[in-house]
């Protein structure tokens, strides 16, 4: 995937939406291309982490065992808290089709954010949104029982 490619994709995503063209150029430039074949997965919860996935197309599956927390598909992000820390993974992720992902490492990512914080603030708004969905989906769930 050309660089072009990959500051395309990333301008698209939520998380870097906000940023200018020097620090996409910069993020694509730390960005690893992978493919990955339908039912692999990728890490499983308790795994040690230090790296995110974007993916660039396809769908995978987060979930605890057999229970499932998400589905995510092109333009999403998974992994991010292992980018901000190196503990140890919260869930597991298993591709549902082939995928191909962009693949940022914590210790380039470090280096980037370190001269940008808008960066780090869009990672934080993903954060935030998902944890309200989480809280959301767990009052519902509590109301049921």
């Amino acid at each position: 995937m050309l660089i072009i490619e990959k500051i395309l994709l990333l301008k698209n995503s939520d998380i870097f939406k906000n940023c200018n063209e020097a620090d996409l150029v910069e993020i694509a430039s730390i960005c690893k291309e992978s493919q990955v074949d339908k039912g692999v997965t990728l890490f499983k919860k308790g795994d040690s982490g230090n790296c995110m996935y974007f993916i660039y197309s396809g769908t995978v599956s987060i979930h605890d065992g057999e229970h499932q927390l998400a589905t995510l598909s092109d333009n999403e992000i998974f992994g991010e808290l292992s980018l901000l820390d190196s503990e140890t993974r919260s869930a597991s992720v298993t591709t549902l089709t082939d995928c191909i992902f962009l693949k940022i490492e914590q210790e380039a990512f470090y280096d980037v954010v370190a001269i940008n914080t808008d960066i780090l603030k869009g990672i934080m708004r993903t954060l935030c949104r998902r944890l309200r969905e989480q809280d959301r989906i767990n009052v519902e769930m509590r109301r049921k029982e």
